[in-house]
């Protein structure tokens, strides 16, 4: 029985051996397996205006400061077409500001301009002139049946003087012309054209649409924008909130589509006019909007 056992034993260790022995020097065993995995994004309509600060300092009358360059960038998830600018000059500039050495009663706003990158002009974002509150010498106003309101519109240097005829009903339904030559006190620059420029109606009651259409005007290109009350013109290029839109001249600043991660870029400057006190100007926001597209 003993021997059996031993035989037994001898047996079993001789095949552990035998097998331990058979496999490979270095042997291992891979295996492999997969799975699935789904990400799901969802629809996010989202821009951003890089940088978000813009500061224009030490700017002289008369002058126009530095184009400072920006991008308007698609960090949502869908592609965003009919991009459009404006800033808050009318939130922020209420009241007319002529006759004050106070900066801050000026926004910032009327003063900004955008260049898109098709541009070969830069366009005031929104700006206000407001009718003076005196009579204007040497001047001829006959291009409009009731005159109420005059001004000049000012870019750096140059000025031109503007008038405004009442309507039926008060001056959204009147008459917008303007000078095409820079002030000098005479009368031949100080006689309003109303030529190709045409009242587009309103919107919202406030405010009477102009475009003009004038190649040789000051304003050619620009829509501007006759509040009811006479007290001052709004001029725009590429705001197109609902009460403003309707004007022919206004645009977007890129109508087709931008896709996510991509951007728009453009440039910001500054035109300072003849006669602005010293100081800071109410500071102003710039908003850009933007619609989900297909």
């Amino acid at each position: 029985m003993k021997e059996e056992l031993a035989f037994l034993s001898i047996l079993v260790i001789s095949m552990f051996l035998l097998t331990f022995f058979s496999l490979p020097i270095g042997f291992s065993e891979q295996t492999t397996d997969t799975a699935t995995v789904n990400v799901s994004v969802v629809p996010k309509v989202e821009i951003s205006i890089l940088p978000d600060v813009f500061n224009f300092t030490n700017l002289n009358p008369g002058s126009a400061g530095p184009f400072l360059s920006f991008q308007i960038k698609n960090t949502g998830s869908v592609n965003v077409s009919d991009i459009f600018a404006y800033v808050d000059t009318l939130d922020k500039e209420t009241e007319r500001p002529y006759g004050t050495s106070n900066a801050s009663k000026y926004a910032a706003g009327g003063v900004l301009l955008i260049m898109n990158q098709t541009d070969s002009q830069p366009w005031f974002l929104g700006r206000i002139e407001w009718n003076l509150t005196y009579d204007v010498p040497n001047k001829d106003f006959s291009a409009v049946t009731n005159p109420v309101a005059w001004g000049y519109f000012r870019n750096t240097s140059y000025e031109y003087l503007w008038v405004v005829g009442n309507g039926t009903h008060n001056c959204t339904d009147g008459e917008f012309a303007i000078e095409d030559d820079p002030d000098t006190g005479s009368i031949d620059t100080r006689t309003p054209d109303d030529t190709s420029i045409t009242n587009e109606g309103t919107s919202d009651g406030y405010w009477g649409l102009f475009s003009v259409k004038r190649s040789t005007a000051p304003l050619y290109g620009y829509c501007v924008a006759v509040y009811w009350d006479c007290t001052k013109i709004y001029i725009y290029k590429y705001d197109k909130r609902s009460n403003f839109t309707s004007c022919s001249n206004t645009e977007y600043l890129q109508a087709h589509y931008l896709p996510p991660n991509e951007a728009h870029n453009a440039n910001l400057t500054a035109y300072i006019p003849l006669g602005m006190p010293y100081g800071n100007l109410t500071q102003a926001i710039l908003t850009i909007e933007a619609t989900a597209a297909s």
